[in-house]
């Protein structure tokens, strides 16, 4: 157990000095008694105890040389506490070293130094105003080639009740085609998350994974099962990070400022007005894909609202078309959407990439190291508050961004 500085004796740290094999360089090297008196710097020997004389390069002119207490290994993270603990303010590697330098002194105490606030808990947790801990280089997420074979699904609410009384929303986002639903629930139990489910699957089909988040109506028992009869096969994104499901979470943005645009315009009821309103996003261009999920799917553009005042205008007629022609061209548009979507996400997610990693840095974590997990608060609301707890790894990964 190490002993805490202010309760060593003189004499024990006499003998300290003595036994540490670091020191012994130290020793060989004192001043002659006679010499101690008028020079500058070097190790001298006052009563068994080893010193070193120093100044600073600053202070030659005009400053008197500091008398170092030369510190043994054993005592020396005891020395680096007081240095740098709650008392003096946890400085910095620079301003700590140099106030060392005043009364201390070792082999390599700048390394140390180092060391010791690079591995200090508090720091970490608090850092520094004006420094930032570079992220992780951005990971693309891997894009898909089949459309509703890979789905994100999420709860959205409480809303205003409705007048069915839902006040919630189940979202279902094809991850290949951007292609949303939206299903209103009373509840987010499982139950009711599996009914909405199957309205979906019964008109796109069974997907191959579906993922979720870690809440718990998408990690019971119930869930799980159902999935598993499917033959669908479960990710979960990282707890408190959304941005891995982040094409879902930027629709339900828009989702959100378009339900609440129409309840104030039209003083509706935002149930009766949501299909509408997935219409409506559905004919929105991706940017990151190039074309709107209906273009996607359907292989033409849907008739909106927009295209209903066009035609309008117009008043001309397509002319007839027949069937193997138009099921020709809807397969050939279909597949050359398809391809120019995923070349466009690819040069997206490059540039975006590009972008990302230009102030990041890779890091590697093995089993047994002591990192740092930022987690919310229990008792906060919303997990608006979090904190930093030490936790200890069990298997190796890379760290990156989704």
């Amino acid at each position: 157990m190490e002993k805490d500085m202010a309760m060593v004796s003189r004499q024990e740290l006499v003998v300290a000095q003595r036994e540490d094999p670091s020191l012994k360089e130290m020793f060989s090297e004192v001043l002659a008694p006679e010499e101690v008196a008028s020079a500058m710097s070097g190790c001298f020997v006052e009563d068994g105890l080893l010193l070193r004389k120093w100044l600073s390069g600053r202070e030659v002119p005009i400053g008197e040389p500091y008398e170092q207490v030369v510190v043994p290994m054993s005592l020396r993270d005891t020395v680096l506490r007081w240095a740098h603990g709650d008392v003096v303010g946890h400085l910095g590697v620079n301003k700590t070293y140099n106030h060392l330098l005043r009364y201390f002194y070792w082999p390599q105490l700048k390394k140390d130094v180092r060391r010791f606030i690079k591995t200090c808990s508090t720091c970490q947790l608090t850092g520094k105003p004006n420094q930032c801990l570079k992220p992780a280089p951005l990971y693309p997420i891997p894009v898909i080639d089949t459309p509703f074979q890979h789905l994100i699904i999420d709860c959205v609410g409480p809303l205003p009740p409705s007048k069915s009384g839902s006040a919630y929303l189940l979202t279902v986002m094809c991850q290949n085609t951007r292609y949303p639903a939206a299903y209103p629930l009373r509840s987010i139990t499982t139950r009711a998350i599996v009914k909405a489910m199957t309205q979906f699957i019964s008109v796109f089909g069974i997907p191959r994974v579906i993922q979720s988040d870690q809440g718990s109506n998408f990690t019971s028992h119930m869930f799980k099962e159902v999935l598993q009869q499917l033959g669908v096969k479960q990710n979960q994104s990282s707890a408190y990070h959304p941005q891995s499901q982040g094409a879902l979470e930027r629709f339900h943005q828009t989702l959100k400022s378009l339900l609440r645009a129409y309840c104030v315009e039209l003083k509706g009821d935002w149930e009766e007005g949501l299909p509408w309103l997935m219409l409506a996003a559905r004919e929105v261009v991706q940017d990151s894909l190039g074309f709107s999920p209906n273009q996607l799917v359907f292989g033409h553009k849907v008739r909106g609202p927009l295209a209903l005042l066009h035609d309008g205008l117009k008043e001309v007629s397509d002319p007839p078309q027949g069937l193997l022609q138009y099921v020709e061209g809807f397969r050939r548009r279909l597949f050359l959407a398809g391809q120019m979507a995923k070349e466009n996400l690819l040069n997206k997610q490059k540039k975006m990439k590009r972008l990302f990693d230009r102030n990041t840095e890779s890091r590697v974590f093995c089993p047994g190291d002591q990192v740092l997990a930022l987690l919310p608060l229990p008792t906060s609301p919303f997990c608006a508050k979090f904190f930093w707890v030490p936790i200890q790894l069990y298997v190796k990964f890379q760290s990156r961004i989704i």
